[in-house]
Formats: C-alpha cells, sequence, structure tokens
C-alpha cells in the first residue's frame, strides 16, 4: 500500500481501540468532534451544562457529533433527522429525536418550550444542503453559535441583515482532521463501544455493488469492505 505523505499523515494505532472503529478516524469521527468542539468550545463551563444543542443532521458524522456534544453535558440535547431510524440511533445516544418532515411545527414548538422561547444555543449542522443551513438559523437563539461542517454547495439562505440583527456565530468549513487527531482519538478510545452500528456493514469487496445500494437506501449508516475477500 503507498500512503501519500505518508510523514504527515500516518499515524501508529493506538491499543485498545478496535479496528472498525479507528476506520472511522479517516474523518467521521474527527468531523463530529469538530463540529461539537466549534460549537460548544465557545462557551464557558457554566454556559454548556445549561446550554441547548441541536445536531442537524444523523448521519455518521452527525451521529459522531451527538457523541460529542454530549461529553459537554449540556442541559437539553436535540437530533433532527427524517429517517426514523437514525433518529432512533440518536435517541440511543442520548439526544431527544426531532423529526424535521414529519413535524416541523413541533420541532420549532419544543425547543422554544425548553428555551423560554429563546431558541438553541448552539447548532450543529452536518448536513451540507442550505434547508439545513436555514432551520439552524431559525431555531438559534440571539447570540447563539452555529457549527457548520456540511459539505455547501448554494447560497446562505439567510441575509446580511438577517445575521445582524441576531448577533450571529458562526464557524463553518472542512475539519482540519491531523491537526485535531490526538483529541479526537482519545475520545474515540472512551467511546468506541457506543459505535456498534457503524460496523453493521461488513462485507466483502467482491459485493461492493450490493454496498452501495444498501448504503444509497440508507439501510446501513456506513458499509466496510473487505479488499481481502
Amino acid at each position: 500500500v503507498r500512503v501519500p505523505l505518508a510523514d504527515g499523515t500516518v499515524v501508529k494505532a493506538p491499543d485498545g481501540i478496535k479496528e472498525e472503529a479507528l476506520l472511522l478516524m479517516a474523518d467521521i469521527f474527527p468531523t463530529g468532534y469538530f463540529a461539537a468542539s466549534n460549537g460548544l468550545g465557545q462557551l464557558t463551563e457554566k454556559q454548556r451544562t445549561e446550554a441547548t444543542v441541536v445536531v442537524i443532521g444523523c448521519g455518521p458524522v452527525g451521529l459522531c457529533a451527538v457523541i460529542a456534544a454530549s461529553t459537554y453535558k449540556p442541559k437539553h440535547l436535540f437530533a433532527v433527522d427524517s429517517v426514523p431510524s437514525r433518529l432512533e440511533l440518536a435517541r440511543s445516544l442520548g439526544a431527544e429525536p426531532l423529526n424535521y418532515k414529519t413535524d416541523r411545527e413541533g420541532l420549532e414548538a419544543r425547543i422554544k418550550d425548553v428555551t423560554e422561547g429563546r431558541g438553541a444555543d448552539v447548532v450543529l449542522e452536518v448536513v451540507g444542503l442550505s434547508a439545513a443551513l436555514r432551520l439552524g438559523f431559525d431555531i438559534l437563539r440571539p447570540w447563539g453559535i452555529m457549527s457548520s461542517v456540511g459539505v455547501h454547495n448554494g447560497e446562505i439562505p439567510w441575509s446580511g441583515n438577517e445575521a445582524y440583527g441576531k448577533n450571529l456565530r458562526l464557524q463553518m468549513g472542512r475539519c482540519p482532521v491531523r491537526s485535531i487527531f490526538p483529541q479526537a482519538l482519545e475520545l474515540l478510545k472512551e467511546k468506541q463501544h457506543l459505535l456498534g452500528f457503524m460496523a453493521e456493514g461488513v462485507m466483502p469487496l467482491t459485493q461492493a455493488v450490493k454496498g452501495y445500494e444498501l448504503f444509497d437506501t440508507q439501510k446501513v449508516q456506513k458499509v466496510i469492505f473487505e479488499a481481502q475477500k
């Protein structure tokens, strides 16, 4: 195997972490960690324990963000998606699931209810669609923090005047995996027992077509191919 720029990218696998979990360190788990640390890292310890945090998107990265956000022990942690199986996984990880597709009004009302009408303190956007950004903006309180790690190609769905009026604090961008690798790896080692669902789609490389079909129809969180088979 040839690894580009190996001097700067290869890290010796530590003891005590399963191979299936280590696969997530390519970018999935660090990106979830990055989203959470960008958002909650701007709060004081006291503010974190009183915070309402919303994760938008419960794919693999979003669920990793739920795990990372939970370590800050916020007062309320919500997870937003439209796929029931993903929402149930988020629930099992400690978040309250909210389905934006079946009950958008209820979603917004629930967040307003627990925050006495203010809105969420921190939104972690992990989708990469303008609609997800807009939802995050709408449920965010004044002076709220939005941490966006979704890959966006569309326009920002709010005006400068709207952002000005809300005193929006916004962090967007690609996760610098290598620079935060040690911290994310330490958290993975601690939380790997929660991530078994990520390794349910292990199959031979010869079944790649089937693997892509399963992933495309959202029947698995991730597909792991075994190249030797």
